[in-house]
């Protein structure tokens, strides 16, 4: 298949997670072109690929008009911008009022009435979704619709050496309110000194996110260090850490199992669609829960290590909604090629 990336371009910022999928589906024989190339000859194209709001509209109408068909992927589509739940229920400091709710639900009805219009689409987040079908879209169900979450890329992982472990808690994750890593530093802060780990942030904020959460660990007496970094460096601090704690975030509790380090996160049920029972968990924006998890954690940390690979199975197995960057491709094509069913 020739596969256009539509105003794709591989980026930092973006994880790396489209232009991931991208390869892949190269390695698979497919050829993957990113952006918005010129002067496209008609048929030349089989499908045209896109994610975002700005887009999304316009993706659909070059794909009509070179004859190719149109997958959208909704990722990242939070209900709580619409006015559907309130942000705060999702780790925001304050609820959506105004002209703030009509701004992002013109935003979020234009993205997803191209997936009406679409051949195929996928969704990260089936809960969130389906609430927005039904606050927007009076329950009409998408066509062609598939769960498809980002991947973990296993091919790297599993060649790492099994480096000894170093006491510190990992957490990989952008600094947003909502990825719950300000929760993590208050459970940190909970725990009793012989408990309490230096943690490593691999991860990037805006200059207040980063400066509050130094501010804070400096107050409670936290050993932090922020390292925004990717590929073999951030690996090796997954591998090595003793336990990765993670708040709102999809890809690094996988990446974290493929290096068999106990995983800890709080219960998000969009979170817990992707994992079910192969990480360990606390409750939901409860600093409390969290800091009880990691003392029992630590206390246990050799039970702990023989219940991973049972996690570690079920990812590489492709029995969980996350998966490796292999099992997203592998979905995706099936998805393009018409051999799946909804789900």
């Amino acid at each position: 298949m020739k596969i256009l990336f539509y105003g794709d371009k591989p980026s930092v910022n973006s994880t790396l997670l489209t232009w991931t999928l991208a390869e892949e589906m190269r390695l698979r024989g497919h050829h993957v072109v990113f952006g918005k190339p010129d002067n496209m000859p008609n048929g030349y194209f089989d499908w045209v690929r896109v994610s975002g709001a700005d887009d999304a509209w316009p993706a659909v109408r070059l794909a009509r008009e070179i004859g190719a068909k149109v997958h959208v992927h909704l990722e990242g589509v939070a209900y709580w911008r619409v006015g559907l739940e309130p942000a705060r229920k999702w780790g925001y400091p304050k609820d959506l009022i105004g002209e703030e709710i009509d701004y992002w639900t013109t935003h979020y009805k234009h993205w997803m009435s191209a997936a009406y219009e679409a051949d195929s689409c996928t969704v990260n987040g089936t809960r969130q979704v389906a609430a927005i079908e039904n606050g927007l879209f009076r329950g009409k169900k998408l066509p062609n619709c598939h769960m498809l979450a980002c991947g973990a890329d296993a091919r790297y992982a599993m060649t790492l050496p099994n480096w000894p472990r170093q006491d510190y808690f990992v957490t990989a994750s952008r600094l947003e309110p909502n990825k719950g890593v300000q929760n993590i530093a208050k459970a940190l802060a909970l725990l009793p000194d012989e408990y309490r780990l230096p943690w490593v942030v691999i991860g990037y904020g805006t200059k207040s996110q980063v400066d509050n959460l130094l501010q804070f660990c400096k107050l409670n007496n936290i050993k932090l260090q922020i390292r925004p970094c990717f590929g073999a460096e951030k690996w090796r601090l997954i591998k090595q850490a003793r336990l990765m704690l993670q708040g709102w975030s999809g890809v690094p509790p996988a990446e974290g199992l493929l290096c068999k380090t106990p995983v800890i996160s709080f219960d998000h049920l969009d979170i817990r669609e992707m994992y079910n029972k192969s990480i360990f968990w606390a409750k939901h924006g409860s600093p409390e829960s969290m800091a009880t998890t990691i003392k029992n954690m630590m206390e246990t940390i050799e039970t702990a290590k023989y219940l991973i690979p049972i996690g570690l199975k079920e990812l590489i197995a492709g029995n969980l909604y996350a998966c490796t960057h292999e099992q997203a491709a592998e979905r995706f094509e099936k998805i393009l090629t018409g051999e799946t069913d909804n789900g």
